[in-house]
């Protein structure tokens, strides 16, 4: 029997989507080893302002690096290599193997590149733009 369902959109994150996302933790963790680990690494200034940082998470045994930000005056001073490295080490601390990322063609692939990051796909948007997927063994 048909129940009666509506299907809606809701603006933003909403306390749905929070529930639709542990549904699915849950189920991922039924049928996995999943046990997902998120730390942050942080720069900040002597005076305790964020100057850059990245979000880390561990899963499935694969360290991954998200919103790594560096402010512009930090660009290019072996700050953004600390924060990678930051990851990388905490992931074989929490037990991962590799390490993954993304990029869109306006950010920062050849710096990920010099750090020995790979390529692994490539997603080509209408807009014109590229979003780069890459990784490598820890």
């Amino acid at each position: 029997m048909m129940q009666d369902l509506t299907l809606r959109i809701e603006e933003g994150v909403t306390e749905d989507l929070e529930e639709i996302d542990r549904r699915l933790v849950a189920f991922n963790k039924e049928r996995s080893d999943w046990d997902s680990r998120y730390f942050t690494v942080e720069i900040k200034d002597s005076e305790g302002a964020l100057k850059g940082g990245a979000g880390g998470r561990v899963n499935l045994g694969v360290a991954e690096i998200s919103t790594l930000w560096i402010d512009e005056d930090l660009r290019g001073t072996g700050w953004g290599r600390s924060i990678v490295e930051a990851i990388a080490e905490e992931g074989r601390r929490l037990g991962a193997s590799k390490i993954l990322l993304d990029t869109y063609d306006f950010q920062a692939r050849p710096f990920y590149e010099s750090l020995g990051f790979s390529v692994f796909g490539t997603l080509d948007y209408p807009t014109g733009n590229s979003r780069y997927y890459l990784s490598k063994d820890l």
